[in-house]
């Protein structure tokens, strides 16, 4: 029998076969379109997987076997400069696992990479980052080029792609296109959290994007099936949870991955060898989880305007339905000024990703941070 881990809940973006939970039939059908050389725009919400879900397919046999594998993610990047450094950080770095660091070193003119040495295993390696590029475009097209160029065809998968729209260069899709497109030997796989994001760069008529990749939604786990995973994992320790308590965290989350599994490895962690852990401990473990999250929420609200943290404080008050903020119920009730002044708030917590709209009505991004202020800041 393979070695356990300690907490078989694991959080971080790749879990382990034996560890990860269904998504069967989303696993086939992106092997399925890495297989028959589709490129991939893959849509999920945040914190339902679809990273977790990436990496798994790339650990399958026939992926794995048959094709150099990529991970980037861009989140963070604000311009074809910082992508382009991102990507050159992961290229660099699977460069010295693939065995390419020759072929790179010789193709790349535009950067001077770092090279680096282990002692224990008594070999160079190579990294480049965004400080490193002064040439961009020449930089990505140079990228693109050498991986396309490898025997093995190559499959990059880009995480939040639909920051590309918000790049400062007004130019920046058609130019992504352009180098994209060039590719003989490589797949893309586009990942967004932002639905209507995706759809206007892959289904717009007049988008660069438009048609040139199929389409790919993944929705939260099944209900019955993360419970009996769930029990499953604790069997396998010697443990057991009771499944009302598997069923109201799932229920309270909406079903969303991260949650789900950061729950039951606090609710694992609180169980001992031969016990049971029981709906009635849904409080003590959510709040072990809000405790040990309590610096790093008190650090983010800190940041806010006086104006920003009312309007934060009124929303987590009204729960998981959201709040319409500039109804005339919501500003008699809360009394943070008129509503040109809470929609100015809000506009810049939306930008910020702290507060989303869904059909009218606000909510704070992050569940656990909104119950941490309507609990500590009341």
């Amino acid at each position: 029998m393979e070695t356990l881990v300690r907490n078989p809940f694991i959080l971080t973006p790749y879990v382990p076969e034996a560890y990860f939970c269904d998504r069967a039939e989303e696993t086939a059908q992106l092997c399925k379109h890495i297989l028959n050389g589709r490129n991939v725009a893959l849509f999920a919400n945040r914190r339902l997987g679809k990273t977790g879900l990436i990496r798994h397919c790339f650990e399958k046999k026939e992926i794995r076997d048959n094709f150099n594998t990529f991970l980037v993610d861009i989140y963070s990047a604000g311009s074809i400069r910082e992508m382009t450094g991102l990507m050159a950080k992961e290229i660099f770095s699977r460069a010295n696992i693939l065995g390419f660091k020759d072929k790179l070193l010789k193709g790349i003119k535009s950067i001077r990479p770092t090279i680096g040495y282990n002692e224990l295993t008594s070999s160079f390696s190579l990294s480049a980052g965004i400080g490193e590029v002064s040439e961009p475009e020449k930089t990505l097209e140079e990228l693109i080029s050498i991986i396309d160029s490898l025997k093995k065809p190559s499959v990059v998968a880009i995480d939040e792609f639909q920051v590309i729209r918000d790049f400062k260069e007004p130019n920046a899709e058609a130019y992504l296109r352009a180098v994209f497109q060039r590719c003989r030997n490589t797949i893309f796989i586009y990942t967004g959290s932002i639905g209507h994001s995706m759809n206007n760069i892959f289904k717009s008529p007049d988008k660069p994007f438009y048609n040139s990749a199929v389409m790919m939604t993944l929705g939260v786990l099944d209900r019955d099936v993360y419970c009996e995973f769930s029990k499953r994992m604790f069997s396998l320790y010697g443990k057991s949870v009771e499944s009302a308590l598997v069923y109201k965290y799932y229920d309270y989350f909406d079903g969303v991955t991260w949650y789900n599994q950061l729950m039951m490895n606090e609710a694992f962690a609180q169980t001992g060898t031969g016990e049971t852990i029981t709906e009635k401990d849904f409080d003590s473990v959510y709040e072990a989880i809000i405790a040990q999250q309590s610096f790093s929420c008190q650090e983010m609200f800190a940041r806010f305007s006086q104006k920003q943290k009312e309007l934060l404080r009124a929303i987590s008050n009204e729960g998981k339905e959201g709040a319409s903020i500039t109804s005339q119920a919501f500003i008699d009730k809360y009394r943070i000024g008129p509503a040109s002044s809470i929609q100015a708030a809000c506009t810049a917590l939306k930008k910020n990703n702290f507060v989303t709209d869904n059909e009218g009505r606000k909510k704070i991004v992050d569940l656990i941070f909104r119950d941490w202020i309507r609990k500590s800041q009341a």
